[in-house]
């Protein structure tokens, strides 16, 4: 940082939000108490909490620059930074330092003391986060009930030939609006946490190729996808079942990324759970032998770790070939592709090379460490139950919307066959006849008088009940309302579980594949239960039908 007026502007950047900072707050503190450890000076420690990636980084940042090129004094630095921070749990901390600064109490017990406060606190705000996002999921799956009973009562007024278009479109807005809603507050109240970590300089191979597969694949299936509709409409074929073509050829082509980001996902979450492990037994190692990181990497048996292996045995090749100790921590890091990874072996390096003792360090790290992975489990656990939930409900919203359109497609083919010429079109023939006998005289008069003849469109408007000349704009409105429960149910389980966004990738092939076979195969479904007698055996579907249309002539 070249200037003192850049950090303000970045102090006030920060969120207000308690939630978002939470976690860097969290892993600040515990950084903050492992370098305590060491007795590392005021300053010191300062400047070490600036370099960190944390969002709550720059107040302490602000705080050295203050305190060392200014020369203003501590408790006044912290109390300046306080006013400008935004969140009320950062200005707290930061009153609180400057008071203890003030009293002249020990700043190492005071850090480890807001150190295991913060844990607690941060702890009781993830686990009533997870039990408002377990209501909200609940409440989701009644938000997709109630959207599709919105279209169907639309498919259904459409029928009766008592809505237009724009009665059509509106419901598909409410749909549009009523479903962003629900996606956003499962964001807005999932826990705030990263999971994974993507520096600048690299990621894991999976990520990587996953979003080369994901940038190649999504045009070219949306491309081939719209290419297939368009040669299936030509051909005569419906718009939703051409329409299947698109959402299968999407699925189709992001199946391989979604695949590599469902892996790395998965070895992420088991990567989390080896690590405190890991911590514990190389603190242990190097405190109790008083040796080297290096010469404790050599003593672990990596083979207790099924995936931490690999990555320690690169980690202790790079150590052993004399590279410089941050870049192999870094590339260790870069090579799990987990943020927590990243955190605690920062926290256990910087903490070696200020002198605290490896085993206090390898304790505090693992318990971080331990915490944040049983946090991370109860919220999967609601997660992965929403997730199923999730697949499962959009299945059968898709066939609902889907199978309620076919059967109002059949009737009114079926009718339109029956009747032969439109009835409206014989009454406005029978109106123009009649009014044909009305002279101009008599009209005038009428209009004198405040009566106004009705038109012959007028008339006969109420006469096609069960009739609607809209069938593709119906057909358009339901394939774009599977769209968005098609979107929308990809967006929620993500939000829900957390995690990197390649994530997306992998619920939306699954959304997309699910749509294509429900308007694939209920189409044929629907023709086949509402065959008419001629063509199949009967049955009660055909005998509803029958009293219908015999009501209707």
């Amino acid at each position: 940082m070249s200037s003192t007026t850049s950090s303000p502007k970045r102090i006030e950047k920060v969120s207000s939000d308690n939630q978002v900072v939470g976690f860097d707050l969290f892993s600040q503190l515990t950084y903050m108490a492992i370098l305590s450890r060491g007795g590392v000076t005021r300053d010191r420690l300062l400047e070490y909490c600036g370099r960190q990636r944390y969002l709550t980084a720059v107040f302490f940042e602000y705080i050295n620059l203050m305190a060392r090129s200014m020369g203003v004094e501590y408790t006044r630095a912290f109390q300046s930074v306080a006013q400008r921070a935004k969140a009320p749990r950062v200005k707290s901390l930061l009153l609180r330092f400057s008071a203890s600064i003030s009293s002249g109490s020990s700043e190492s017990e005071f850090v480890l003391q807001e150190a295991r406060a913060e844990k607690e606190l941060y702890s009781n705000d993830y686990e009533r986060n997870v039990e408002n996002l377990r209501k909200w999921t609940d409440a989701y799956a009644a938000v997709l009930v109630a959207v599709t009973l919105i279209m169907v009562v639309s498919q259904v007024s459409s029928l009766l030939g008592s809505t237009n278009a724009s009665f059509i479109y509106l419901m598909l807005f409410t749909l549009c609006g009523v479903t962003s809603v629900g996606v956003f507050l499962i964001y807005k109240v999932a826990p705030f946490e990263t999971i994974t970590y993507d520096p600048v300089s690299g990621t894991t191979p999976d990520r990587k190729v996953a979003k080369f597969l994901f940038i190649i694949g999504f045009p070219l299936g949306l491309s081939l996808g719209v290419l297939g509709f368009l040669i299936l409409k030509e051909n005569g074929t419906s718009i939703v079942t051409a329409s299947a073509v698109i959402f299968a050829s999407l699925g189709v082509t992001l199946i391989p990324s979604a695949f590599l980001a469902m892996r790395d996902a998965a070895r992420v979450a088991h990567i989390d759970e080896e690590l405190p492990v890991f911590l514990r037994a190389i603190g242990s190692i190097a405190g109790s032998g008083g040796v080297t990181l290096t010469e404790a990497l050599r003593r672990i048996d990596t083979k207790s770790y099924q995936y931490l292996r690999d990555p320690l045995e690169r980690l202790r090749t790079r150590l052993e070939s004399g590279l410089p100790t941050p870049e192999c921590w870094e590339t260790f890091s870069r090579e799990t592709g987990s943020e927590l990874v990243s955190r605690t072996s920062g926290m256990f390096v910087d903490g070696v090379e200020v002198g605290c003792n490896p085993s206090q360090i390898g304790e505090l790290c693992s318990d971080y460490a331990q915490r944040i992975t049983e946090l991370r489990a109860k919220r999967k656990l609601t997660a992965s139950t929403f997730t199923f939930l999730t697949m499962t409900m959009h299945s059968v919203m898709a066939l609902i919307l889907v199978f309620v359109l076919e059967i109002i497609i059949k009737f009114n083919s079926k009718l339109s066959a029956v009747q032969g010429v439109s009835e409206k079109d014989k009454c406005i023939k029978d109106v123009k006849e009649s009014i044909g006998f009305v002279t101009e005289s008599q009209k005038a008069e009428m209009a004198a008088q405040g009566f106004t003849l009705p038109t012959p469109e007028e008339l006969c408007a109420q006469v096609e009940v069960f009739q609607m000349g809209n069938i593709e704009t119906l057909q358009i409105t339901i394939i774009l309302a599977v769209a968005v429960l098609t979107v929308a149910n990809a967006l929620a389980p993500k939000f829900s579980e957390g995690g990197h966004n390649l994530k997306i990738i992998t619920f939306l092939a699954v959304t997309c594949l699910a749509s294509a076979v429900v308007m694939a195969v209920v189409p044929k479904v629907t023709a086949a239960l509402l065959a008419t007698p001629e063509d199949s055996s009967g049955g009660l579907v055909n005998g509803i039908y029958s009293v219908i249309s015999a009501g209707v002539v």
